[in-house]
């Protein structure tokens, strides 16, 4: 009897402006600082709640019932451009 090697789970993200499914480290993480302001989140590390786009993705972000939905309401600006590339 040989024991089969099960592959490694690779957790899958859904992107909330175009809706694809994707694994996560192929996703940018956005998620909320301490000023509760939209950031990207490049080491995907963060604490809080984060939502998932993808890197073609990022430039077509609105501000829409996707994202207020994503932070559940706590953003306090759900605009493009003021989230902060850092």
């Amino acid at each position: 009897m040989s024991k089969e090697k099960k592959s490694p789970h690779i957790p899958i993200r859904t992107c909330i402006a175009c809706g694809i499914k994707r694994p996560k480290k192929e996703l940018l993480r956005l998620a909320l600082n301490v000023d509760k302001l939209i950031v990207i989140d490049y080491s995907q590390r963060m604490s809080g709640r984060g939502a998932y786009v993808c890197h073609s993705c990022i430039h077509r972000l609105k501000p829409n019932k996707r994202l207020e939905r994503a932070f559940r309401g706590q953003a306090k600006a759900l605009s493009i451009s003021n989230i902060q590339f850092v």
